[in-house]
């Protein structure tokens, strides 16, 4: 599969942009625009205490910050990297006090800090529930590079495989899908504030790797008027900077069963005001995608990253970054045992290539904070067609070329933050379209299963276009009294890519402190969401007329306008700090995949409406930290379902577009479970780790029969008792072992040691089985890796 051609790829690739970008990156360093800022006052009566001295001190490494409060008491820290704060606040007279902080990317956080008289409080209290009202939802998750880095290495070859456990809701589907609250696209990256557009799954994509990642925010709620696009899970990534690692890197290597193998390094430091992080990895698979049958017939992928990361203090003028990177991905399409023992010589494969390059400024002034990036992206997927006589003969090209810029500007006037921003982007999609059904057929007539009437046998597609998203947005932190934050904003969107569309988006979040550690959340959203980019064109064109002979071409996707009303709460319960969401999300033309006959060509199709409701639960336990404990769960229990008729797309099965009923969605798993636990022992550095899983399973096909025929495997067949057929429950656990050794002074481990077995009980379950045309995809068998890490 051109393992060492991969390779070359990526850094030619790499080269040339390290080439064209190095006059604008050499000197870059940009901060993540995040705020924290407040008001010092008095607990007795509430007055604004002027002149308190505040500071800001990460919890791991990293330099503390420090201001003075103004005449009304209020203080303000922008340009601020997420993570973990303890912000510390004094006067004379005052005892002093300090406060636990988590601060999440681009977000505002608004406080009131309490000073008791002195002499009535004698001791600095550190609180660890972290008081703030944060308007986000209570289901978002921020995980750091710890939390991520714990995961195996060779279940975090790419972003969704890493992110699926991380929030509630987050559900698996065909074809490796992560679907969360009903969105067939989901999980939107932002890679330092800037988002891109294609699908982030490895079937569409050669995507980000995780372990680049310094901190992600996973939200599904509570969104700002500055996030657009896609709402199916927007992560919010910082990338790692040199100047936070300071001079260390490491090296890893990791091998399983399955064909498993893992080299990756990095490194990242500084000199004087320039920062430096580079990172490549390279891993390959016997078991690259979700297959069709337990064995994994024909699943071979190999995959590559290249990153580097300059970043540049430039003192008053303010900081600049840049970033580049070159990902590719070879890979087999897999088979069943039938086609091996048919049709041998049918073996399509599929290869993905994607080059980034973001460069940002940003700069703080006294009571502001502005921030403008430029960026660009090309990508594209090739499907190579099988070959033989009983098989289509499907070939693909998708390639997209991304050009944008963005600016934000945040400022603050007593007790608003305002914040207003834009973000102009230009696509050039371009897709070329072979499919040659002939073999096909003569296999379904061979082995008797559904086949396609047609009289000809070749469909083709052509096409190039460019348009255009221009947005802006409008938003409004405020502070109410000293228990309430709300969030007020507003988002126009305007469209052009082949069907034109300009909506606004009102956002609203409300976030109400109720004592002892207890916050109340509510927010109403509305999204305005473009057509998937992935066959945007094909999709609009309708393709030719011999198209409709295997499926209905109809009119292009519409845009997709979604309203989500959230409430929630979250508190602390002796060591437990959980949260509860409760969620109702009305979709006006959701779209799903359709899958062309024996390919994996990709289509989609929009439906006349569609809703998303449940209640999500997330816990962890902070305050066993000190025990060397740390667990999580997430549970969420939510429906998801869809309204015929098809409006818009392409479908395979003609009945979609004569039909009004309402059918439970692909995605529509009822009860959905993730949990881990881990402890270390800090006198060996030994420690052991376990992970579980569960879910109730997904319809089979479109939900119930709906009155088609029993054959009709699209729909999939309906209990007698009416009760829509299902693929089964599943329950799935992996445990670890690790030791870390030759501890520095600091405890850091130089070696790490661990052994990862994957689905301990060996259950190979079925993940999902969406229509006649695509077969059932399994998960893993037992597999069973170990993995070295070095770190200097």
């Amino acid at each position: 599969m051109g393992r060492r051609s991969l390779f070359v790829q990526c850094v030619r690739v790499l080269s040339v942009f390290l080439c064209i970008n190095t006059a604008n990156v050499a000197h870059a360093r940009a901060q993540i625009e995040a705020v924290v800022r407040g008001q010092a006052v008095a607990a007795a009566d509430g007055s604004a205490l002027s002149d308190a001295a505040v500071t800001l001190t990460p919890a791991g490494t990293g330099e503390a910050v420090q201001t003075t409060a103004d005449a009304a008491g209020r203080f303000l820290f922008a340009g601020i990297r997420p993570g973990v704060y303890v912000l510390s606040v004094a006067r004379d007279g005052f005892a002093p006090r300090e406060v636990r902080v988590v601060v999440e990317p681009r977000e505002v956080r608004s406080l009131t800090v309490a000073l008791d008289i002195a002499g009535i409080a004698v001791s600095v209290k550190v609180s660890g529930d972290a008081p703030l009202p944060s308007t986000h939802s209570p289901s978002s998750t921020l995980l750091t590079s710890d939390a991520l880095e714990s995961m195996p290495v060779l279940q975090r070859t790419n972003l969704p495989e890493a992110l699926v456990t991380a929030a509630p809701g987050m559900i698996r589907g065909h074809d490796d899908f992560v679907h969360v609250r009903g969105q067939e696209v989901a999980l939107n990256p932002l890679i330092n504030g800037v988002s891109f557009w294609e699908n982030p799954h490895g079937l569409f994509s050669s995507g980000l790797s995780p372990d680049v990642i310094e901190s992600a925010n996973v939200m599904t709620g509570g969104f700002s008027a500055q996030y657009g696009n896609r709402f199916g899970g927007i992560v919010d990534i910082v990338t790692k900077s040199g100047f936070t690692l300071r001079n260390a890197g490491s090296v890893t290597l990791s091998a399983g069963d399955a064909g498993r193998r893992n080299a990756g390094g990095e490194f990242g430091g500084s000199r004087g005001r320039l920062g430096y992080y580079t990172y490549g990895a390279f891993s390959e698979s016997d078991r690259f995608l979700g297959p069709p049958d337990p064995s994994a017939i024909h699943d071979e992928g190999r995959s590559a990253h290249l990153f580097v990361q300059l970043d540049a203090a430039l003192g008053a003028a303010g900081a600049l970054r840049g970033i580049v990177m070159g990902d590719g991905a070879n890979f087999q399409i897999p088979k069943t045992p039938l086609d091996m023992e048919l049709r041998p010589a049918a073996r399509a494969d599929q290869r993905t290539r994607q080059q980034t390059a973001i460069a940002g400024w940003s700069r703080a002034w006294s009571g502001a904070f502005v921030s403008a990036s430029g960026y660009e992206r090309w990508s594209r997927s090739r499907l190579l067609p099988a070959s033989g006589q009983l098989t289509a003969r499907a070939s693909l090209v998708r390639e997209l070329v991304t050009l944008g810029g963005k600016v934000d500007v945040t400022g603050s006037a007593g007790r608003h933050l305002l914040k207003v921003g834009t973000d102009i982007v230009r696509l050039h999609p371009r897709e070329d379209l072979t499919y040659d059904y002939a073999g096909y057929n003569a296999f379904t007539h061979l082995v008797g299963l559904p086949h396609i009437h047609i009289t000809g046998q070749t469909i083709t597609f052509s096409g190039r276009d460019t348009g255009d998203q221009a947005s802006a947005y409008v938003q409004d932190t405020v502070q109410i009294g000293t228990r309430v934050t709300a969030d007020l904003g507003v988002r126009v969107d305007h469209y052009t890519l082949v069907t034109a569309a300009t909506h606004a988006s009102p956002r609203a979040n409300l976030a109400i402190e109720t004592g002892g550690g207890a916050v109340i959340h509510a927010s109403y959203n509305r999204f305005f969401v473009p057509p998937p980019i992935e066959g945007v064109l094909s999709n609009g064109a309708g393709l030719t007329r011999s198209i409709r002979e295997i499926g209905r071409a109809l009119p292009g996707i519409d845009p997709t306008i979604e309203d989500q009303l959230e409430t929630g709460v979250t508190t602390r319960v002796g060591v437990l700090q959980t949260a509860l969401t409760g969620y109702f999300r009305a979709i006006d033309g959701p779209v799903h995949t359709t899958v062309w006959p024996d390919s994996r060509i990709y289509s989609y199709a929009s439906f006349d409406r569609g809703r998303a409701y449940g209640l999500e639960l997330r816990g962890d336990a902070p305050g066993l930290a000190r025990y060397g404990v740390s667990a999580y769960v997430n549970y969420a229990a939510g429906r998801v379902d869809f309204q015929n008729p098809v409006t818009g797309g392409f479908v395979t099965d003609a009945a979609h577009l004569s039909e009004t009923n309402r059918f439970p969605a692909p995605m529509d798993q009822t009860h959905t479970l993730t949990g881990g636990l881990t402890y270390r022992h800090a006198a060996t550095g030994l420690w052991a780790g376990t992970t579980i899983a569960y879910g109730s399973g997904t319809p089979i096909g479109h939900g119930g029969d709906h009155g088609h025929d029993a054959a009709d495997a699209d729909h999939g067949p309906a209990h007698p008792d009416g009760r829509v057929a299902r693929v089964p429950g599943y329950t799935a656990a992996d445990v670890t072992f690790g030791v870390d050794l030759l501890r520095d002074g600091h405890r850091r481990p130089r070696l790490i040691l661990r052994l990862d077995v994957q689905n301990l009980t060996n259950d190979v379950y079925v993940i999902a089985r969406e229509s006649e045309f695509s077969p059932a995809q399994y998960w893993v068998p037992r597999l069973i890796s170990a993995t070295a890490r070095i770190q200097f």
